[in-house]
């Protein structure tokens, strides 16, 4: 059990799309570590903490944070852009 086996696991999430749908229940170190550990990753909710104080000290850790979040809370199927704003269709109305 180690904080590298967190980081195992969260790349694993990333690319499985069963996975995401049990992370967006988690709220707690303790339930990350026992969804990890029925997908077979073996670490403790202190090595989840390790792992975060670790990343926390990395440059560049938030943007990519913010994009790892975005990647696993996100619903698969938008067609947003990354700046969030809804993508344009239809004809503007034309005011005289």
């Amino acid at each position: 059990m180690s904080k590298e086996n967190v980081f195992e696991f969260l790349v694993a999430a990333a690319e499985d799309e069963q996975l995401k749908d049990k992370l967006q229940r988690v709220t707690n170190e303790g339930e990350l570590a026992n969804v990890g550990q029925e997908e077979g990753f073996e670490f403790s909710s202190e090595h989840v903490e390790e792992a975060l104080t670790e990343l926390k000290r990395t440059p560049g850790f938030f943007s990519a944070l913010a994009e790892a979040v975005l990647g696993i809370f996100s619903p698969s199927h938008d067609d947003y852009p990354t700046t969030g704003v809804q993508p344009f269709t239809g004809e503007p109305s034309r005011r005289s």
